[in-house]
């Protein structure tokens, strides 16, 4: 079965309101995990998300850390371009969010970058058909 590792950054988005520190899915997301779920992915979310805004999300596993090393059909989603869970060996590496600005410093390289967890979704599905 292959498995998508789900950094919560690919999941939220920042709250513009009075509490700034305050994060909420992002519109979407909870669709898009269900339709790879759906079609029998094992989908992990990484960290303690039992109490944050992802304890809603439909049947996940949850793990606190992400392998040193993922299979080759194993995906990394992530929305922070240094993220916290480091990066892994093997596997395809995607960031999720807005487009990065140019900078005179490189950006660590991703394998695919899409603009929200819906297209990365579609991605992962569409990759998957045509393996």
């Amino acid at each position: 079965m292959t498995r998508v590792y789900l950094d919560p950054t690919a999941l939220t988005l920042p709250s513009s309101g009075a509490d700034q520190g305050a994060h909420h899915v992002a519109p979407g997301a909870a669709d898009a995990v269900t339709r790879l779920i759906d079609a029998g992915f094992d989908v992990v979310v990484l960290g303690d998300a039992a109490g944050g805004p992802l304890h809603e999300l439909p049947a996940v596993t949850r793990e606190a850390t992400l392998p040193e090393h993922l299979d080759d059909d194993a995906w990394f989603l992530t929305g922070d371009s240094y993220p916290s869970f480091g990066r892994p060996r093997g596997g395809t590496t995607v960031l999720v969010g807005p487009r990065r600005p140019v900078g005179k410093v490189p950006l660590p390289r991703f394998d695919l970058e899409t603009r929200d967890m819906a297209s990365a979704a579609m991605e992962i599905l569409t990759r998957q058909a045509m393996a």
